[in-house]
């Protein structure tokens, strides 16, 4: 009796081991075809925090000649903290009220913009209800991507009406210079791919804030983030010479200061980015005012590299966005650019 159970035994602990390997094969043979069609899908509302810097990757892509204009809008929106946001510094945070968010949703409206860079976006929670918000309004942005990192509450983000095709940010983007020390917002680059076989490559940046108690080291360090900003645009540069690229941020610098030279002169001649000098109605091309000081500046500046500038013409449709509306928005006015 004792041998018949023991047969009986191993039979079944065969059977088991036969079961587990069909199982395994009929998994494996589900999940192979759903993550290789995952892969070919756009990235859509998508959260990208700290990683590692990754390489600029090569990408050989035909990108055709310019056609119909498309218009980006920039905009620092003002701490667009809110609650369902989990904190990622110990830094208080005040949530932005809902008469503030309507009007950056206005600001943004107001302009049509077909492609929108954010800065000071809280995060994806913050992003959903400025993409709902604007939704409400009759802009629909199906596509998008925020840029988060541990230790700064402030993030990077874009909406698109067009399919983002590949995302090459960074949210831990080490320093120039030889220190173990990142920039505070990393970098937001990706892709955008248009239905008329276009390319766009867009990167957004958000430099160290003058507001410090010591403003040597603030001066050094958001100098150093604009070299390290240079330097990746050198090697998207590399990678895809023929790529037409937009480059927006609050720089929190002026565009005569030193520390944003190395943008307009590049890494290598072929890196050199081209300022553009959009204005308002009036004729103004400011975008902060500091009651404090009395002070007007043009912090808020988008650049572009020689393929694009050449795309764009010398009359390239371009503006800043004012009015009632954009001061209860933000402290920063939007900007924009047609592009093609």
């Amino acid at each position: 009796m004792s041998e018949q159970f023991h047969k009986l035994i191993r039979r079944r602990d065969v059977l088991l081991i036969l079961l587990s390997l069909v199982a395994s094969f009929l998994l494996y043979a589900y999940l192979v075809p759903v993550v290789a069609e995952a892969q070919l899908e756009p990235v859509q509302h998508v959260t990208v925090s700290a990683q590692s810097e990754a390489p600029v990757e090569r990408a050989e892509l035909t990108v055709p000649e310019a056609g119909s204009p498309i218009r980006f809008l920039m905009l620092n929106v003002q701490n667009y903290f809110l609650q369902a946001d989990k904190p990622r510094s110990s830094h208080p945070r005040r949530f932005k009220p809902v008469r503030e968010r309507d009007a950056v949703a206005d600001v943004i409206a107001s302009a049509g913009p077909d492609l929108v860079g954010l800065v000071e976006i809280g995060g994806s929670a913050a992003l959903q209800d400025l993409s709902d918000r604007l939704a409400s309004r009759g802009l629909r942005y199906p596509h998008s991507l925020v840029l988060e990192r541990w230790g700064e509450d402030r993030a990077l983000a874009i909406l698109s009406r067009y399919p983002i095709a590949k995302n090459f940010s960074v949210a831990d983007c080490m320093l120039e210079g030889g220190s173990s020390r990142c920039m505070l917002r990393g970098i937001l680059d990706v892709l955008v791919h248009l239905p008329d076989g276009r390319y766009f490559r867009v990167m957004g940046a958000h430099l160290k804030s003058k507001r410090t108690d010591d403003s040597v080291a603030s001066d050094m360090l958001r100098a150093r983030e604009a070299r390290t900003f240079a330097a990746h645009v050198q090697r998207a540069t590399q990678s895809m010479p023929q790529m037409p690229i937009l480059v927006y941020g609050d720089w929190n610098a002026g565009p005569d200061e030193s520390s944003l030279a190395i943008l307009t002169q590049g890494k290598t001649r072929s890196s050199a980015l081209h300022r553009l000098l959009p204005c308002d109605d009036r004729g103004e091309s400011w975008t902060i005012y500091y009651k404090a000081g009395n002070q007007y500046s043009a912090y808020d500046q988008i650049y572009v590299n020689s393929v694009l500038s050449r795309r764009m013409g010398k009359k390239a449709a371009m503006g800043i966005v004012s009015g009632e509306e954009v001061r209860r928005a933000s402290d920063h006015r939007a900007v924009w650019c047609e592009i093609r």
